[in-house]
């Protein structure tokens, strides 16, 4: 085992144990309270209300990681606050920190590299975004991490009471994996191949994990057998690779994605300079990114427990470094140096990393566009629109249907999607992206987190032009009356979509039900549709606009406008 530290250098090392572990835990309170997102939101409305037997099995949408179910709905049920229900991701995401610790440690037989890999473990973004959302990564992240630490406490640092507190955390931690994400079992067979090579020459701790191995296998294939049906039919979420191109771009955005430049190249010093304990650890990528052809690839997100060995070569590297840099300067000029270096590499990572992983904000969203001018509509993304109007309900529709009703002469939209581009929901319940005609010049970042690009609305009292996109507007109609309307436009047009439908629910209007909506198509042929017939059904319930991009005088003015209001409230 690793030689103590001297006398004088523990104090030091607590001090730097103890401030990475603050670092993380500070780290992992910042968005906590913030807004639900659609997943957070959707597991808490409709799968944490089922029975526990259809929690356990119904594994078809990828929403539902059952372990996470079970604590929303006890969260959702002991308490009223909606951020509560991440209070199980929370405390996995905070017991993953000393795991980390623990796991670097045993692996790599170095306290530096251990410290460095559980520093770059507590700033990582998304493991960071994961343990503040309802879902289930951080749990299995922190299951995972408690059954690779069992492996590696279960060879030489067997502790001695209780003495087979390995071959619980072992058992704790498959199991726990398991029901959190199916996924999980790529990790833990590669954990289970490296930790069972480990052990294989002592006998006395190689039977006891033996026997928890084999009854882990029999529960698991139990499980897998059991829902088998429901996984395949989820395979239908993943991402068809191809070719060795579309595998290749897989692997380095993921990779870049989860880590950060900085890191990956920390990781690769490890590679090179600590080959004997770095090499087993690629079993980790060939066997995540391999099962990728096999089946189908993952989001991102599928990818987290991959954080944890590119931390551990991360930390090696930066510890092989400062061995090199020992010998060639004095130690306390060396300790500095590693030091300023690191913080430096750690910093500029963070700067990339936070870019792939922006965090939003839907309370301050709200505010936002409710400042904006009544005559302004907005568009946001298909997806965005559930979490903006859960999170601000009632407050976000009626502010949307009071726009709608607005007859401005001059009207614009506001759009949160990538310039030149809107989306809706199409006739199939999916969402699909509209290109407009042109791009819009100005761009407007927003405080909570969303960048806007505005559009002028021309409002057409003829033909529209051939090839215009139009944004159909009812305002407060009876739903049957809605429901003819949209069938004839879906008949013209089958590729419409509908605008912010989260935002246009049935409501009532003195005792009677009114909806309003908005539906936004490419009229690339205007001929052959009655427009006169269909705009004087509902007689001044229906405008039709044309989008177009805003001239950068007017939105610029918009701009200015928008910023008087505010210092006005």
């Amino acid at each position: 085992m690793p030689s103590a530290p001297p006398p004088r250098d523990r104090r030091l090392h607590r001090l730097l144990w103890g401030g990475v572990l603050l670092i993380g835990i500070a780290a992992r309170l910042t968005h906590l309270f913030s807004g639900l997102e659609y997943d957070e939101i959707w597991t808490l409305e409709n799968f944490a209300p089922l029975p526990l037997s259809r929690i356990l099995t119904d594994l078809a949408l990828p929403n539902n990681h059952p372990l996470n179910t079970l604590g929303v709905w006890i969260c959702a049920t002991l308490f009223q606050s909606p951020w509560s229900i991440r209070l199980p991701a929370l405390l996995a995401g905070l017991g993953a920190l000393p795991l980390m610790a623990l796991v670097a440690f045993l692996w790599s037989r170095k306290w530096l590299a251990a410290w460095v890999a559980t520093l770059i473990f507590a700033l990582c973004t998304p493991v960071i975004l994961y343990a503040q959302q309802a879902r289930g990564y951080s749990i299995q992240l922190f299951f995972l991490l408690l059954f690779a630490a069992g492996f590696l406490l279960a060879r030489k640092f067997r502790p001695a009471k209780p003495r087979f507190l390995p071959e619980i955390m072992v058992f704790l931690g498959g199991a726990g994996a398991i029901l959190t994400l199916p996924t999980s079992i790529l990790y833990l067979g590669v954990i289970a191949l490296i930790g069972y090579f480990l052990c294989r020459s002592l006998p006395f701790s190689r039977l006891p994990l033996r026997t928890v191995l084999t009854l882990g296998v029999v529960l698991t294939a139990l499980w897998y057998g059991v829902n088998y049906q429901a996984l395949q039919a989820a395979r239908v979420w993943g991402i068809p690779v191809t070719g060795f191109p579309q595998f290749l771009e897989l692997f380095v955005d993921t990779m870049m994605q989860l880590n950060g430049p900085a890191v990956l190249l920390l990781a690769l010093c490890g590679l090179l300079l600590r080959s004997r304990r770095s090499w087993p650890l690629l079993l980790f990528y060939v066997v995540a990114f391999g099962s990728a052809l096999v089946t189908n690839a993952g989001g991102t997100r599928v990818y987290l427990p991959l954080t944890v060995p590119t931390a551990i070569l991360a930390g090696m590297g930066a510890e092989a470094i400062s061995r090199r840099l020992y010998r060639c300067f004095p130690r306390p000029w060396s300790s500095a140096l590693l030091l300023l270096l690191l913080a430096a590499l750690l910093f500029w990572n963070g700067k990339q990393n936070a870019k792939e992983w922006p965090v939003r904000d839907w309370y301050l969203l709200h505010e936002e566009l409710r400042r904006l001018a009544p005559e302004e509509l907005f568009a946001l993304d298909a997806g965005d629109g559930y979490p903006y109007c859960w999170n601000n309900y009632p407050g976000a529709v009626e502010d949307y249907r009071q726009r709608l009703l607005d007859r401005s002469p001059e009207r614009s939209l506001v759009s949160l999607l990538p310039p030149g581009t809107l989306n809706g929901i199409a006739s199939d319940g999916g969402s699909r992206a509209l290109v407009l005609e042109q791009k819009p010049e100005a761009l407007e970042p927003l405080a909570s987190g969303f960048t806007a690009c505005r559009y002028r609305l021309e409002e057409l009292s003829g033909i529209p032009p051939a090839g215009s996109r139009l944004l159909v507007l009812f305002r407060s109609v009876p739903p049957e009356e809605l429901q003819f309307q949209i069938h004839q436009i879906r008949r013209r047009w089958p590729d419409a979509l509908q605008l912010n439908p989260w935002l246009t629910p049935v409501s009532m209007n003195d005792g009677r039900p009114r909806q309003s909506a908005t539906w936004i198509l490419p009229c690339d042929t205007p001929e052959g549709f009655d427009w006169e017939s269909f705009r004087n059904r509902l007689r001044g319930a229906v405008s039709i606009y044309r989008i177009l991009p805003m001239e950068r005088k007017k939105a610029v003015n918009h701009e200015i406008s928008d910023k008087n209001s505010l210092e006005k409230r």
